[in-house]
């Protein structure tokens, strides 16, 4: 495929908006896209939003623009194939900027792994692969806040849209030949639904290391200070780690500071963090509520729960080679470390909802013919 030559338009009034969603609403799928800066800030500010029919390419500018009901029509159009690459933060910025999510949705990062071409492979290099056409990566770390965007910015923004349509139709028949078009629209739709079920989910007292060698009063601390720190970000906008970083608060639920001062000499507190949340931090780690409910913890498997979990791994293994799918879009570790500890406190086996659709018969079967055997 030949370097497609595309006009480009730059929308930054209302009325521009309009004009080009009336265009849009002729074609039957879209490539969109995101520009938008996460430093500083707990939830990401948008810049910019990129829409190709595959011909022709528009850049909204969302600094200028300040009403976006168009969009959120052609982002929940149901005639309107929505084709993203690995949508992910893209779904916080639409639900943000307009309250929408694109639906239907198409992701070709979710298609191109059921076609394969291996895990979360990035959108340049599915370009060159499935289309021959190379893309630079030399806008990548821009400012997209800065103003006026330069030529290099907006042309670079474009490219970031202007194959997907291309992708579509190209993925589209490799999973019609495969026959996982309806896998594909799965996954997309649990995309979709896990983001709904995230969006106000807070931080996972799992990814604290060594949280489950606290004690009982202890987990109930270091779950307020999580509970809090997440109400925290989010109300003043703050990334988590610049409230407090996860070893502070693991330090807090074992040994509760009663006045700020003591606050500077826990690692993990910025001064700046401890003159604006210091006072809440205390009040976080005092007044624990008795009945606060934490989210189960366990200990680190032994030997024997480890071979197993290999042993389930080699199974998924050997299911991913002859399907021809990568082992993460199968099963996650943590979901066969579920399995062995159910099988090990005599549980019944009972695997995610995800596992009711297409992995049912492709990888949940020999997952309970493997753990069958162990009896």
């Amino acid at each position: 495929m030949r370097a497609i030559a595309a006009d480009r338009h730059y929308i930054h009034s209302d009325s521009g908006l309009r004009a080009a969603a009336d265009q849009w609403r002729k074609a039957p799928a879209l490539g969109i896209d995101t520009e938008f800066i996460r430093v500083d800030t707990f939830h990401p500010q948008p810049a910019l939003v990129q829409v190709s029919d595959g011909r022709e390419c528009w850049l909204v500018d969302v600094l200028d623009v300040k009403h976006f009901a168009p969009l959120a029509e052609i982002l929940t159009e149901p005639q309107i194939t929505k084709i993203v690459h690995a949508a992910g933060e893209d779904l916080e910025v639409f639900d943000r900027l307009v309250g929408a999510l694109p639906q239907p949705l198409f992701d070709t990062q979710i298609a191109a792994a059921f076609c394969g071409h291996g895990p979360s492979i990035g959108y340049s290099r599915l370009v060159q692969g499935v289309l021959g056409v190379e893309l630079s990566k030399d806008q990548c770390r821009s400012d997209w806040l800065a103003r006026p965007l330069t030529d290099e910015q907006q042309h670079y923004a474009c490219l970031d849209v202007l194959y997907l349509p291309a992708l579509y139709e190209h993925l589209g028949g490799v999973l019609a030949q495969r026959q996982r078009i309806d896998w594909s629209a799965e996954e997309n739709l649990r995309q979709l639904a896990r983001y709904r079920e995230q969006r106000e989910s807070p931080y996972n007292i799992e990814r604290i290391t060594n949280a489950w060698r606290l004690g009982d009063s202890e987990r109930q601390r270091l779950w307020h200070l999580l509970l809090g720190r997440d109400a925290l970000a989010r109300a003043h906008n703050k990334p988590r780690n610049h409230i407090a970083r996860d070893f502070a608060l693991f330090d807090m639920a074992r040994r509760p500071p009663k006045h700020v001062a003591e606050l500077s000499a826990i690692d993990g507190l910025r001064p700046s963090g401890i003159r604006q949340f210091g006072s809440e931090l205390i009040r976080l780690a005092q007044e624990v509520p008795p009945d606060l409910l934490v989210p189960p913890l366990f200990e680190p498997l032994g030997r024997l729960e480890n071979n197993r979990v290999k042993e389930l791994r080699g199974v998924t293994e050997q299911v991913a080679v002859a399907q021809d799918l990568p082992t993460e879009l199968l099963v996650r570790k943590q979901e066969l470390e579920s399995l062995v500890r159910q099988h090990a406190s005599a549980s019944a086996i009972m695997l995610p909802e995800r596992f009711n659709g297409w992995r049912e018969p492709v990888i949940a079967r020999p997952l309970r013919d493997c753990i069958h055997s162990w009896s």
